[in-house]
């Protein structure tokens, strides 16, 4: 492992601090730490050298197939480590044949966030989870940046009953910085996101990572922009698109940590635990909705010191998104609800009879009787997400409509800016920006520019009136001037404008003024 990358004041190792060497078969340990602390070092090093001391092995359990092949050319061979895939164990548990943990004392669950933040997609999560967290004769470690909803089901459900058998669940969190992100920004279109790729990132080093939430979003930038790689998993679905992936370029990515070209469009193939440890990485852009999803993105560049730095952009959603997904994800949560406490019938009578509408939250199991006879179950790790995801859905638009509260008290208006609010204090970030409104700031203040010391009389206002082009939540053009000047000083920039009355009789060249005792704008800008 190299060891030259950038590093937090503490880390992995030292938070731990030899307690490992107490860690008793049958614990549970979680390690919260967010990218570049250190926990790969601590299993690659420290666990494997107590390993070693004590004849036994780590079995090193990941998610995505690119961070397996990292992993395998990280360790040696004659390693204590076998590196593996959680959807190994699910594909055996399907088949119904029982996975062999024996040959190991130490289960290690990387990026343990999978089995939550997956389980949308991945019905198979939950069984994998059970399987490990039955265990009593390894120890458990679960690690992750983004493992909370995962870490609290732990902490409930099993701190009683380690308990009963002499264990307990040892914990070891590191706050995660941000300080890293040079500058966040939303968009609404991705045309903004190009147009600033132009103004911005238009050196030829400048290196750009593009996050999909789908593939075909990622596959169609693949094809509009030159100097690009296009990288998606190898799953079936996905069978139209794999011939555009090149698996020369994705193992020389894998084993450099690093990209040749100024492009990367991929998916969340690339979410968790992959490096690319490269400075002229400038510019991370992701559409991905799901905040943890969304953090680990963003946690794929490695710094190497203070100065290596890259701006991220998000895709923004308004409140009415917000609205309408936390519903759709309450509706899912009560159908589960009454599935848990009354069976099926219960379930059938609120989505009806014959509801097609599907529930992924409640899944059908097959059963030995046949092919399609099937035992619905609620699947556990699919309903802690969803709940997960209710809960932060509600908390954006709670915080959101106190700050619009606020705003009304001290003469502002309200914001549809509960998601970019969220997750600007998420990100430690006071100052955020929506990209759309700073080019077109950027505009008006190029055209004020060109204004600034003139006398501009009502039938020129018109025209100062449509550049900054103010409306109300009705769609209508505000032509006050003191909606102009509130629209400054609430954005601050940094022009002021006023009306005053023109006295002068005459002008500079002698004639008389023909605007006298008429009002005029007056534009001027700050220094500084």
């Amino acid at each position: 492992m190299r060891i030259d990358d950038y590093k937090p004041k503490q880390n992995v190792t030292e938070k731990i601090n030899g307690e490992e060497v107490e860690w008793k078969n049958g614990d549970i340990i979680l390690i919260s730490s967010g990218t570049a602390s250190g926990k790969s070092y601590f299993i690659r090093n420290k666990l494997e050298q107590l390993a070693d001391q004590q004849n036994v092995n780590i079995l090193l359990l990941v998610n995505r197939k690119n961070l397996y092949d990292q992993n395998k050319e990280a360790i040696e061979d004659s390693s204590r480590i076998k590196v593996e895939l959680y959807q190994t164990i699910e594909n055996q548990l399907n088949e119904g044949k029982e996975y062999d943990f024996s040959p190991y004392k130490y289960i290690v669950c990387d990026e343990s966030h999978y089995f939550t933040t997956d389980s949308g997609f991945n019905d198979n999560s939950d069984d994998s989870l059970q399987a490990i967290l039955n265990l009593q004769s390894q120890i458990r470690i679960f690690m992750s940046a983004t493992g909370h909803v995962l870490f609290s089901y732990i902490k409930d459900q099993y701190r009683h009953k380690l308990k009963r058998t002499g264990n307990k669940i040892w914990t070891y969190s590191i706050p995660i910085k941000f300080n890293q992100i040079a500058s966040l920004s939303f968009y609404r279109d991705f045309y903004a996101v190009e147009k600033l790729i132009e103004r911005k990132f238009n050196k030829a080093n400048d290196k750009i990572i593009y996050f999909a939430d789908t593939i075909q979003k990622a596959f169609e930038l693949y094809q509009k922009y030159d100097d690009s790689l296009f990288v998606c998993s190898k799953s079936s679905r996905n069978k139209k698109y794999l011939k555009y992936v090149d698996d020369d370029q994705v193992e020389s990515m894998i084993k450099q940590n690093r990209f040749d070209c100024k492009y990367l469009f991929t998916t969340t193939v690339l979410d968790n635990g992959f490096d690319l440890k490269d400075e002229q990485i400038k510019l991370i852009v992701c559409d991905i909705f799901d905040v943890d999803t969304m953090l680990q993105c963003i946690g794929r560049k490695r710094f190497k010191n203070d100065q290596d730095k890259v701006h991220v952009v998000l895709l923004n959603r308004n409140n009415r998104n917000l609205n309408n997904y936390l519903n759709s994800v309450q509706m899912k949560l009560d159908e589960a609800d009454a599935f848990i406490h009354g069976g099926v019938e219960e379930w059938k009578k609120l989505v009806g009879k014959f509801s097609r509408k599907s529930n992924y939250i409640i899944k059908d199991n097959a059963t030995s009787e046949g092919k399609y006879i099937s035992k619905k179950t609620v699947s556990r790790v699919k309903y802690l997400q969803a709940v997960a995801t209710r809960d932060r859905l509600k908390a954006m638009l709670d915080q959101n409509r106190e700050t619009n509260n606020f705003r009304e008290e001290t003469g502002g208006k309200k914001e549809s800016d509960a998601y970019m609010m969220y997750i600007s204090n998420l990100l430690h970030k006071n100052k955020i920006t929506l990209i759309e409104k700073r080019f077109e700031q950027e505009e008006l203040c190029s055209y004020l520019d060109t204004i600034v010391g003139k006398r501009i009389y009502k039938d020129s206002q018109k025209q100062v009136i449509e550049k900054f082009d103010i409306k109300d939540y009705r769609g209508r053009l505000q032509k006050d001037i003191s909606q102009l000047q509130s629209y400054l000083q609430s954005n601050q920039i940094k022009y002021a404008i006023g009306s005053f009355p023109d006295n002068r009789k005459k002008l500079e060249d002698g004639s008389n003024n023909p605007h006298k005792g008429k009002r005029y704008w007056l534009v001027s800008k700050f220094n500084g």
